[in-house]
């Protein structure tokens, strides 16, 4: 199971690129967070995304995670990340693909240090969707905890489809199954960022007719 290679595959090369939804050709962005108290945003927020989830995830038992973290080769530097993910009651399997990605000189913080992008991918229950948003959208650890601080991205292999909740404000979804896009557009109008529905429009709402 080499999940590295599905992911590629499905999503073109493209499931890493930020911001998603404006590098993948047709996409649905949702506004999570609205006013209130840091926590009232953050429970809304994971609310929000834990409904557009059961429903991209409809009629699945699984997903697959992937983390995705900044390092700079010193692999200790990962073991809070691992803490606050078992906080969350998430472990990770034995069966698992990890991969790194070497960025590009030019974006590294210091000349002769080379800097990566690692990637932890596994089959997870969809039992644990919630805590898995919660560890996604938990982007301020002075605030919300537990936060592993790092990128969580969603999958839903079989429907080729794929979710980014990038923090408490929002999160794209994204993949080459329009049918289930446009279900979605229809299921959760409501949500839809205001800024991004015209691009949105222009590929989902001739279903609505």
């Amino acid at each position: 199971m080499n999940l590295q290679l599905q992911i590629q595959h499905i999503f073109s090369g493209l499931a890493f690129a930020r911001p998603l939804f404006y590098n993948y050709p047709q996409g649905l962005r949702f506004e999570l967070a609205e006013g209130g108290s840091d926590i009232e945003r953050f429970l809304l927020a994971v609310s929000k995304a834990t409904a557009v989830c059961r429903d991209l995830f409809a009629g699945e038992q699984s997903m697959v995670v992937c983390l995705r973290a900044h390092s700079n080769g010193n692999g200790f530097a990962h073991r809070d990340v691992l803490r606050d993910l078992r906080a969350a009651g998430i472990q990770i399997p034995a069966r698992r693909s990890l991969w790194s990605q070497r960025l590009d000189p030019d974006d590294w913080f210091e000349e002769h240090q080379p800097e990566y992008w690692l990637h932890l991918a596994f089959e997870a229950p969809l039992s644990l969707l919630q805590p898995v948003l919660w560890c996604a959208l938990a982007d301020n650890p002075g605030t919300i905890r537990p936060s592993p601080c790092c990128g969580v991205y969603l999958f839903n292999l079989n429907q080729r489809l794929m979710a980014l909740p990038y923090d408490d404000r929002g999160m794209d979804v994204v993949g080459p199954n329009h049918d289930v896009l446009s279900l979605l557009y229809r299921q959760h109008q409501p949500w839809l960022l205001d800024y991004d529905r015209e691009r949105m429009d222009a590929s989902f709402a001739t279903v609505l007719h």
